[in-house]
């Protein structure tokens, strides 16, 4: 399925960093790509980790030691936090 871009989901100042990473990539296309699905992969991968890292952190804490105490913390997060209580 092809990806659409409309420019309405596109940040402001989108251009100039395209710009900056196919100079960065000395002026080639095709390589400016190749790098920034290698960055992609490596944020990934990080992330992943990150997430397999909490929900061990969650496992870990005993859900009668924490009753309550994150109460505070999951109510004003900006995205909701899976927690089951």
């Amino acid at each position: 399925m092809p990806l659409s871009c409309t420019d309405a989901a596109l940040p402001s100042g989108l251009d100039g960093e395209v710009e900056q990473v196919i100079a960065a990539c000395g002026g080639d296309p095709k390589e400016a790509v190749r790098a920034l699905v290698v960055s992609n992969a490596h944020l990934q991968a990080e992330l992943a980790s990150l997430d397999a890292e909490m929900a061990q952190l969650l496992a870990d804490v005993s859900r009668g030691y924490a009753r309550g105490h994150w109460d505070w913390l999951l109510e004003r997060a900006d995205v909701p936090i899976p927690y089951l209580r």
